[in-house]
């Protein structure tokens, strides 16, 4: 027995000290594919982001700020293409072009050049709702089509549809109410309908004004988020809205606009409401990447890329007002923006009044 125990000993400690202490991290090379397209029907140029993984001995960091470890060259990309697809059935195509873009902000990875791939459709729609071009077809899908050092790698994505706003909300004649007469602060109500592949709304507000010193005029905007809404069914139809809480509003924006004593007056040039919409896919990936609130901490691989890893799918913008005169407040609201307890010292006066009490002089 104390022979067997004196065997074992020796074993394992040969075992222990006769092998190496370097551990060997990196795999044999294999190519990885990494894809990143979002198709957005207002856009007339449509980026799609090919690169490669890349792994290697030393700092990962110091590989990054190399183009060659994450970009491929043009011979490895034999094919590369979009097809526009309708009731089924292939109805156009359109090349895949590489350009090289030089404003790239400097970052984890090589800057100021990056190389994407873009494409044109060759012709542009009119939007039935809002009787303006696009430039890709809301009832199709489009489906990239890659050939990469031999391997085949495609992808998918539906088109999210336009959308209605409610009249009263889209009209910049119908001012917008944050006060609740006599009562105080209220609430205004953001209302749309979803409409078909638009899985995921995020809508903001965007508070307009002229900040004036002297013969100086500097356009500024607060851009502040609403919410989201997530529709239940992407194969209909389905009322949404939001409500904008009104002493948020205006305490939001002295946090936002600083009392400064050099700036004589600032001209409310009016409100917009601005829209995104994220197909089912990009709700998917964007509800992926958001923060972790639980203790589960695992997240789940995702990508609807076949033969790659990545994401190829479509959003939508839609606005209502503009930068120069989008929509007006109305009396009371007015009234508390120029004089109430958040924001009456910021020297505000409204560019939809002549004169007293709201206009500018």
């Amino acid at each position: 027995m104390v022979m067997k125990r004196a065997l074992f000993l020796f074993t394992a400690a040969s075992l222990l000290f006769g092998c190496s202490s370097d551990l060997d991290i990196n795999a044999p090379y294999k190519n990885i594919t990494v894809v990143y397209g979002l198709l957005n029907m207002r856009d007339s140029i449509h980026f799609v982001k090919i690169n490669k993984a890349f792994l290697g001995e030393g700092d990962a960091l110091v590989y990054a700020q190399v183009p060659d470890s994450s970009e491929f060259h043009g011979e490895d990309i034999t094919r590369a293409m979009v097809i526009r697809i309708q009731n089924g059935n292939r109805v156009d195509s359109f090349p895949l072009h590489d350009t090289l873009l030089t404003d790239r902000e400097p970052g984890t990875f090589y800057s100021p050049d990056q190389r994407l791939y873009y494409f044109r459709e060759n012709q542009t729609y009119l939007l039935p709702q809002s009787n303006v071009l696009v430039y890709l077809d809301q009832n199709s899908t489009y489906e990239l089509d890659l050939e990469i050092k031999g391997e085949r790698i495609t992808g998918s994505t539906s088109i999210v549809n336009d959308f209605s706003i409610q009249t009263v909300d889209q009209s910049l004649t119908v001012p917008a109410n944050f006060m609740n007469g006599t009562n105080g602060y209220g609430a205004y109500e953001l209302n749309w309908t979803s409409n078909l592949d638009g899985k995921r709304t995020e809508a903001f507000y965007r508070f307009n004004y002229d900040e004036i010193r002297g013969s100086d005029t500097l356009r500024k905007t607060v851009t502040t988020r609403i919410g989201s809404r997530v529709s239940s069914n992407t194969a209909s139809t389905e009322g949404m809205s939001l409500l904008i809480d009104g002493q948020a509003f205006y305490s939001g924006l002295a946090n936002a606009i600083p009392d400064d004593p050099s700036v004589d007056q600032r001209r409310f040039t009016g409100l917009e409401f601005l829209f995104t919409v994220a197909n089912d896919d990009f709700h998917t990936f964007l509800s992926l990447s958001e923060p972790i609130s639980g203790i589960i901490e695992d997240r789940p691989a995702w990508s609807n890329m076949d033969g790659a890893y990545g994401i190829f799918a479509s959003r939508y913008n839609k606005d209502v007002g503009g930068r120069l005169l989008g929509k007006t407040l109305n009396d009371a609201s007015l009234n508390e923006l120029i004089n109430g307890q958040f924001t009456g010292n910021r020297r505000f006066c409204s560019a939809f009044n002549v004169g007293a009490p709201y206009g500018c002089n």
